[in-house]
């Protein structure tokens, strides 16, 4: 096992700006899959590929905190819908393991509207000048804001919701630490993202006990 010096120490060989193109890809399956376990996947992914961009604006210990955040959030939406989905599944008589692919309107509807969300971002190339912060990722900071709009205005649950204000929060990130780097705005992005991860974790059950055949028998 390496140790905490080595391990941060390769993070920042892998600090790297081509990392944000799989990141937007990473973003645009997380807006278009409709299974919750592969849009969270997604969704951790960006996370970690943020987090390793992140060590051009901080020391690699802050990034790491970075990444535990994210960690947490990801670890307390995957326990939420997951005892949503095992008690529905357990009513209706359905495999745990058979991923819920929907080729509905809906979905078709997603993905059409991030092909085309993503062509106008690769052609018109939206840049919001953050102070301090490096040209490649005020472009990522922007793409980011602009994907938050697209997952909010996609979203019909809670989970989408947040990864919609996730990615809102993300990008603030950016900016903020490109102005001022330190202990306390650290740890306070890091406590905003703890609380909206906690209030999307409530909200998933309460939506997600809506479709429980039984909901007396949970």
């Amino acid at each position: 096992m390496p140790t905490l010096d080595q391990f941060l120490t390769l993070t920042q060989r892998l600090n790297n700006p081509a990392l944000i193109a799989p990141s937007v890809l990473l973003v645009a399956a997380m807006l278009v899959l409709s299974d919750w376990r592969w849009a969270l996947l997604a969704f951790a992914g960006v996370k970690v590929l943020a987090g390793v961009l992140f060590l051009q604006l901080m020391p690699p210990e802050w990034a790491l905190q970075q990444w535990v955040t994210g960690g947490l959030v990801a670890i307390m939406w995957f326990m939420a819908a997951r005892r949503v989905d095992v008690i529905r599944r357990k009513q209706t008589g359905a495999p745990w393991w058979k991923p819920e692919w929907r080729l509905n309107p809906s979905t078709l509807l997603r993905l059409a509207f991030v092909i085309l969300f993503l062509t106008v971002i690769y052609t018109v190339r939206p840049y919001i000048p953050f102070p301090k912060l490096p040209a490649d990722l005020a472009r990522y900071a922007t793409f980011l804001a602009a994907s938050g709009l697209v997952a909010l205005g996609l979203g019909d649950r809670p989970m989408r919701w947040g990864f919609g204000l996730s990615l809102w929060l993300l990008a603030a990130s950016f900016g903020i630490h490109a102005l001022q780097t330190n202990v306390d705005t650290v740890g306070m992005m890091a406590g905003v993202e703890l609380l909206l991860g906690f209030a999307i974790s409530y909200f998933i059950v309460v939506d997600g006990a809506r479709f429980w055949p039984r909901p007396e028998e949970a």
